[in-house]
């Protein structure tokens, strides 16, 4: 029998039983990586949603690994694999299961690390990462084993109210719009292009590709089920967190035409107190979607 999310019941019990997953799950947090690696691991209940193969010594790469949280768990989950996780710096986790190592590259640069097909090719929150798609989604396929998987879980450049307000009554949709969007956009962003993942896939030659859009509340006050009130509340803990990130970074870069510094750290702060004040009045909502496509056989 399986979940609404594809994910056998067996497999989900098997994984929420893991001692590190329990203490995981229960462990307060305040890391922004860490608050988006819980949040998928609710979505998906578990590490991913691509149907592997159960054949032993599976090689895998994360790209885009950031700390390693993902890569750790998953070589650790799955000790017979080896797995890599690649940034363009290189992670200082504590500990590192022997069957997991970590290489500084650019996904979008010289593919030299991949020696050896991947089974999976495994990428998330890329969307600020990477520039060209369909290019990416190549270098992918030809690296991947034939019925080899890659999935891509990320945010859509969009947010929305469920009351329809507009600007004008919601400094944190003119904040998304006047600096997150326009800082990415920028840096030759497409803010759409999570939408357009799966035709990208297809267009590369993927097949088999699957989509999955999710709806994620901001906090949890408008939350159906347990899972979307825990993914709304870390959500918005993380955007809190966000908010300022994203400000400082486009500021310090100069991607904010005709706006000071001191004019976006006013839109910033008031955005953070928006969403503290008015996230559950508005009904504050994200896109976040996850698209898997396998390699020809």
């Amino acid at each position: 029998m399986e979940t609404a999310n594809g994910i056998s019941r067996s497999r989900l019990a098997a994984w929420v039983e893991l001692s590190s997953v329990r203490t995981f799950l229960r462990t307060p947090l305040t890391n922004p990586a860490d608050q988006q690696h819980r949040i998928w691991l609710i979505q998906h209940h578990g590490l991913y949603s691509a149907p592997l193969s159960k054949s032993s010594n599976q090689r895998v790469v994360d790209i885009g690994c950031g700390t390693g949280i993902w890569a750790i768990a998953f070589a650790t989950e799955h000790p017979d694999s080896r797995v890599l996780g690649l940034d363009i710096t290189l992670p200082q986790p504590k500990s590192v299961p022997p069957n997991c190592s970590f290489a500084v590259a650019d996904a979008e640069g010289d593919w030299s690390f991949a020696t050896e097909p991947f089974d999976l090719i495994y990428g998330r929150m890329l969307i600020n990462s990477i520039r060209n798609w369909p290019r990416f989604m190549k270098c992918c396929l030809q690296h991947l084993k034939p019925g080899g998987w890659l999935e891509l879980s990320d945010v859509a450049h969009r947010f929305f109210a469920e009351d329809g307000c507009g600007e004008a009554d919601s400094p944190m949709l003119r904040w998304w719009r006047v600096v997150f969007q326009e800082s990415s956009m920028s840096n030759g962003i497409d803010i759409d292009d999570t939408y357009k993942h799966a035709q990208q896939m297809r267009d590369a030659g993927f097949t088999d590709v699957r989509e999955r859009v999710f709806k994620w509340p901001v906090g949890s006050a408008r939350a159906s089920t347990q899972e979307e009130k825990a993914i709304g509340d870390l959500l918005y803990q993380n955007l809190q967190v966000l908010i300022g990130g994203v400000t400082r970074t486009a500021v310090q870069h100069g991607d904010l035409r005709g706006m000071t510094a001191q004019q976006a750290q006013a839109l910033a702060d008031e955005a953070k107190r928006d969403v503290v004040e008015n996230a559950d009045r508005h009904g504050y909502y994200m896109h976040f979607a996850t698209h898997v496509g396998q390699a020809p056989r």
